[in-house]
């Protein structure tokens, strides 16, 4: 039996005896201070090249006084995470070194300025972004690093990453009039919930109501919760309110399973009574029959964006607002077809 042998870890203990200085100058040596002799740094540097020493990571805290951690703040009010957000905004901060924590409680504003305070944080990524944002206006006001997933209605000096759901939105109206369509419903979560107005609602919102009032369609939508029994209530309410409706578009993913139920309650047909554009996740809009047309969600390019524009202004690299808005791309399915002819 081949006895095993721990490998041992070295420390800067090892690094003072084998180079023959104390911890002292070591410590000088890795935190790049003046006070050590040209031959004696090049001698400890090489000895720990050639040994494969890395400082822990407390040591790296220590010595550049960072956490090397980031904090998205995601208050779950009503949506589900974005997983695909956060996994791909976790992976952009491994590859620069840094841990991604995840908050999901509501956060007052000592609470959020002592993650700071207390080192927890060296900078913070926002998700579930309002129009007016308290979290925005407070690490501004005390010049925090941040970065917004979503907009603001004043964006003055702040970096976000966000997607043009508005324009989205209308690109998926614009497509259906083409095809014939002059009653178009549109369900999305309210924009404003609880005194809050949230930025993707109320884009896209907007880019529903700019296309009726450019293409002269009645602005025919209702707002839903995530229940999917009070989707499909909204949705058949809509339908026997407008019986000439014959196409509607879903900004949210969490809409679609009630939208599903209601058509299948009406026992209506897609594309050939209804034609259908969504935002849903791709693969599984595959799935669906018909395959589900889309509006893009380019999640994995948000989340990982918005934390390397976050780390590029920590370390100075990146200076200036960086704001990137991304265009979602409508992908064409079975689910949409020319309006029926007996709606003409």
């Amino acid at each position: 039996m081949v006895k095993r042998t721990k490998l041992k870890k070295m420390t800067i203990v090892d690094i003072a005896k084998a180079s023959g200085v104390s911890i002292t100058t070591v410590s000088r040596i890795l935190n790049n201070k003046p006070e050590v002799a040209d031959e004696t740094r090049r001698r400890v540097l090489q000895l720990i090249e050639e040994r494969g020493f890395t400082p822990q990571l407390a040591w790296q805290q220590l010595r550049s006084g960072r956490s090397h951690f980031i904090a998205l703040h995601f208050p779950q009010d009503f949506n589900p995470p974005a997983q695909n957000i956060i996994t791909s905004a976790a992976m952009s901060c491994e590859d620069a070194g840094y841990s991604l924590n995840l908050i999901v409680n509501t956060l007052s504003d000592n609470a959020l300025l002592s993650i700071f305070r207390s080192g927890q944080a060296d900078g913070m990524i926002l998700m579930e972004t309002l129009t007016h944002d308290r979290r925005v206006q407070l690490l501004q006001e005390h010049n925090l690093p941040l970065v917004v997933i979503g907009r603001c209605a004043d964006n003055t000096g702040l970096s976000y990453v966000d997607i043009d759901i508005g324009k989205g939105v209308f690109d998926a109206v614009q497509y259906l009039h083409a095809l014939g369509h002059r009653e178009i419903g549109f369900i999305t979560l309210a924009p404003v919930r609880q005194e809050k107005e949230y930025g993707y609602a109320t884009w896209a919102l907007q880019g529903y109501e700019k296309a009726c009032q450019q293409y002269r369609l009645p602005n025919l939508w209702s707002t839903v919760d995530l229940k999917n029994e009070s989707t499909q209530a909204v949705v058949l309410a809509l339908f026997t309110a407008h019986p000439g409706m014959t196409a509607i578009v879903v900004p949210q993913e969490i809409g679609v399973p009630g939208l599903l139920k209601a058509i299948q309650a009406s026992g209506l047909r897609v594309p050939e009574d209804l034609s259908v554009i969504a935002m849903f996740n791709e693969t599984t809009s595959e799935l669906i029959s018909p395959p589900l047309s889309t509006i893009s969600f380019p999640a994995r390019e948000m989340g990982y964006q918005a934390a390397s524009i976050l780390i590029g202004h920590m370390t100075g690299e990146l200076s200036g607002p960086q704001q990137v808005l991304l265009r979602p791309e409508l992908n064409i399915r079975q689910s949409t077809g020319p309006v029926r002819v007996a709606a003409v």
